[in-house]
């Protein structure tokens, strides 16, 4: 399977003498563009279009419809297509109402490598003199969704430079993914180790590409290799013997066109190298070394070193402490906009496209009641603004805050404060946007109203702060995996996590492979502490991900899995339905209980999942079925089991492409996913297996903890607390009473 998928990419990529690719593509396999609706009377939508560094664009098609108001005025409604600033096509709006079909051709000049900016204007119009600026009748529908585009270009040669690394080979521009082929001189641990820190490097330098990694015993042809392995088994490639002398070495080639099994042991000629893929050997005199010349190739994140070999004398790879990476924000300190991607942003005219900042919290953290995320501010806006212009703030698409903007003389706000409840973020990424709604102060119908005098500016030195919390999540929930690799991230470097491999076949090193891949491109940081583990024993404290056939793994690693398929017998937990015990009306009790008692593991409608769990024998899994499971690990109390498990290697095969599926990750929940090979769009997600919770929580944090989860042992202590109170109250009294009468007398 892994075979004929390299096949097809290649053939897809420029084979021939003329060297030049004619391919079509979705536009929302390249950004993403989705159907688009423009409204007022002037609107703009903007895309920003990749051109590989690799591509030499000779000229770009782009298709897509579109419909319009039948409301509009022909000869003043316009559709405008430019690219870069530069008008390239125009269409009529309002004609007939029918869906159109609009065709741009973008010459190759225009298409140098970078980014290009794709913008849609509009200008609508419904009425011949004064009109409504935004009457709803003022609207065209861009069906983006849909559109393609058609790219004929060639592949330029790669540089000999390992600069080129991540400049042409590991370009985040190149679409719609990126593909490189690993050959490992073994399956040992150590092999295996370095390859994963070499996969999680390429990853994190596609940032937001997907990118699949096969996995070789030799070379192949029409894409980029990468030879992994000690000096001994790399002699076996196709590579100059000079570039293995040295030292722990990292060097480049082009990929010789002839496959190696038809030469063996001989050097590959000049003439018969392919310079439009890249070879890359990366090696060691022993393991060690070996290890070396990985985590300094997974750090090569900008265009150096010049040559094309460079011997590697030393690598000082930070320590990471728990929760620390890239956009990840940290109880306790305020953090400015500007570190989480966030610049300046001017709102011009009556508001504009929103401004917005995207950042992560980690999954487990404790959040209890009546604590409060806080944003400080600095902005300013502009004078002669109306009673009703707002800056309205969403969190993840939800309004939650508005501030009114009614000072007509304008005003700069430092340090202006908002509170956000922090239950009502999501664990893993967030976004937080800004809307603003200017409005001039004189605007008569049929006069023209002044509107360029409108702005608002909001600077990247805002902060945002959330309170000391405590990390204790409830598991499993695959999920959070799709999301920022949690729980085997906790550490960036992946420290405390290792793969399991029930075979140790091609096909579960290629999904391994991948799955390091995708946890360095989450993380933004090779997953250089991640290890790899071949018997039960050894998997002991250590969160696990766990690749092949279930029923050939460990029973005593897998048996808490709500799946369990064995040799002998498999068991399955089948979800019913769910019961409410919450009853009608609300007692004194249940207030109290809403009141006090709201916290993680506290259901305040006491839903609970009834599940049937039936025992067979005789039961595999389909050819074609994909699943994943997470449970809690049976050798360690609070530690994870991460499974994937399949039918056959061409289940696993698709497990490898659908880590970067949107689909997947979107459907991905509970502690059961199951998808189909042949169906793609055929996705179960599932929790029917027993929860647990993960993390450390503080003694005073362990009590809240408990007494929120179980809020009748909190009415049980207060009562006792009543209790005692009232006995030694009694006590206190009869000893009161007995020396008043004994003085009496």
């Amino acid at each position: 399977m892994i075979k004929r998928y390299i096949l097809i990419f290649g053939l897809i990529c420029c084979l021939g003498a003329g060297n030049v690719c004619a391919e079509e593509f979705l536009l929302s396999k390249i950004v993403p563009a989705t159907d688009v609706k423009l409204n007022s009377i002037a609107d703009i939508h903007r895309l920003s279009i990749p051109v590989p560094e690799r591509w030499k664009v000779r000229e770009a098609v782009l298709k897509f419809n579109y419909v319009s108001s039948t409301a509009l005025l022909p000869y003043k409604s316009r559709l405008v297509v430019s690219v870069d600033g530069i008008p390239l096509s125009q269409a009529t709006l309002g004609q007939d109402g029918a869906e159109k079909e609009m065709v741009i051709t973008v010459p190759g000049k225009m298409l140098a490598p970078g980014y290009h900016t794709l913008e849609f204007r509009v200008a609508q119009h419904s009425e011949r003199q004064c009109e409504d600026p935004f009457a709803p009748e003022l609207w065209t529908m861009l069906r983006l969704g849909d559109a393609k585009i058609d790219i004929d270009y060639s592949l330029r040669p790669i540089p000999l430079r390992l600069s080129a690394i991540p400049r042409f080979i590991e370009d985040p521009k190149l679409f719609p993914n990126g593909h490189v082929n690993l050959v490992l001189g073994s399956l040992d641990a150590e092999t295996l180790q370095a390859a994963a820190i070499v996969a999680g490097g390429i990853g994190a330098r596609f940032k937001y590409r997907p990118v699949h990694i096969s996995v070789s015993q030799e070379v192949m042809a029409n894409t980029d290799n990468i030879i992994i392995g000690t000096v001994d088994e790399v002699k076996r490639s196709k590579v100059p013997r000079e570039t293995l002398e040295g030292g722990p070495r990292i060097t480049i080639d082009h990929v010789c066109s002839q496959r190696e099994s038809d030469s063996p042991g001989q050097q590959c000629d000049s003439a018969k190298k392919d310079a439009r893929f890249a070879l890359i050997t990366i090696s060691g005199s022993n393991q060690e070394e070996l290890r070396r010349a990985a985590t300094a190739f997974s750090s090569m994140n900008f265009p150096f070193p010049q040559g094309s070999s460079m011997v590697v004398e030393g690598v000082d790879f930070p320590r990471l402490k728990a929760y620390s990476r890239a956009g990840l924000l940290e109880p306790g300190v305020a953090v400015p906009f500007g570190s989480l991607g966030f610049s300046t942003h001017i709102f011009k005219g009556m508001g504009g496209p929103p401004a917005k900042f995207e950042f992560s919290l980690p999954p487990d953290l404790y959040i209890e009641p009546n604590q409060y995320a806080e944003l400080y501010l600095h902005f300013g806006f502009s004078a002669a603004l109306r009673q009703d212009s707002s800056l309205k703030l969403d969190l993840n698409g939800k309004p939650v805050a508005s501030i009114h903007l009614d000072d007509m003389n304008g005003a700069f706000y430092e340090r202006y404060k908002i509170l956000i409840p922090t239950y009502l973020f999501r664990p893993g990424k967030n976004v937080i946007s800004f809307h603003a709604v200017l409005m001039p102060l004189e605007m008569k119908r049929c006069e023209l109203f002044q509107d360029m005098n409108l702005f608002l500016t909001l600077f990247d030195d805002s902060m945002i702060s959330f309170p000391e919390m405590a990390h204790w999540g409830k598991m499993p929930e695959i999920g959070y995996f799709f999301d920022s690799g949690f729980p085997f991230s906790r550490i960036a470097t992946c420290e405390g996590a290792a793969f399991f491999l029930a075979d140790r076949s091609l096909s579960e090193v290629a999904l391994a492979m991948n799955i390091s891949a995708y946890l360095g491109q989450v993380n933004g940081i090779a997953p250089v502490d991640i290890g790899f583990v071949f018997d039960v024993n050894e998997a002991k404290g250590k969160d696990i991900i766990a690749l092949g056939d279930i029923s050939k793994m460990p029973l005593a690693l897998v048996k808490n899995g709500p799946l369990v398929i064995s040799k002998d017998y498999a068991q399955v937990r089948y979800p019913l339905f769910v019961e409410f015990s919450q009853k009608s009306g609300k007692g004194l009790w249940q207030k109290i209980e809403e009141k006090f008692a709201r916290g993680p593991g506290y259901d305040s409608h006491g839903s609970r999942v009834k599940k049937s769990t039936v025992k067979m024998k005789g039961v595999t899994i389909q050819s074609d079925t994909a699943i994943i499971m997470e449970f809690e690990s049976p050798l360690e109390s609070g530690r994870t089991v991460l499974l994937f498990t399949g039918g056959s290697e061409k289940a696993f095969s698709h497990s490898a492409r659908m880590l970067w599926s949107g689909r997947l990750k979107g459907m991905a929940h509970g502690d059961l996913v199951m998808f189909s090979a042949d169906n793609p769009q055929d996705i179960y997600s599932l929790n029917i297996g027993p929860s647990y919770y993960t993390g450390k929580l503080s003694q005073k944090d362990r009590v809240d903890f408990l007494l929120r989860s179980y809020p009748w042992l909190f009415y049980g202590i207060l009562a006792s607390c009543f209790v005692v109170m009232a006995i030694i109250i009694a006590a206190y009294l009869r000893w009161r009473k007995k020396k008043r009468l004994a003085n009496e007398i």
